[in-house]
């Protein structure tokens, strides 16, 4: 009697590669901004091909493409925010508010 002949262990599957091409925000083409890292000097650019933007952030070891663009995002959004709040306080006005002038007949 002999031992049972045992099972090689399976090929592990690829790990699935994240993207390093992504839409751009400003001009709305798809797939037109690349992004590069350079681990060494720890630096992420992001450019579009197409209407030139550029954005740089710090990154680690840890740090893939879609952090450097996801941090591009996060800081156009919080530069628009500001932008927004630039408005002196009598300008602002919600929509749908109705003002004293408006509300008489």
């Amino acid at each position: 009697m002999g031992r049972r002949r045992s099972r090689g262990q399976a090929p592990s599957k690829p790990k699935p590669k994240l993207d390093t091409m992504f839409d751009c925000l400003f001009c709305q083409t798809g797939k037109a901004v690349e992004v590069k890292m350079v681990r060494l000097e720890q630096i992420g650019f992001l450019k579009c091909r197409v209407c030139n933007v550029s954005f740089q952030s710090r990154i680690s070891y840890l740090s893939e493409a879609v952090d450097v663009y996801s941090d591009w995002v996060d800081e156009t959004e919080e530069a628009n925010f500001r932008k927004d709040d630039d408005i002196p306080a009598g300008d602002l006005k919600a929509p749908g508010s109705v003002t004293a002038a408006s509300s008489t007949k």
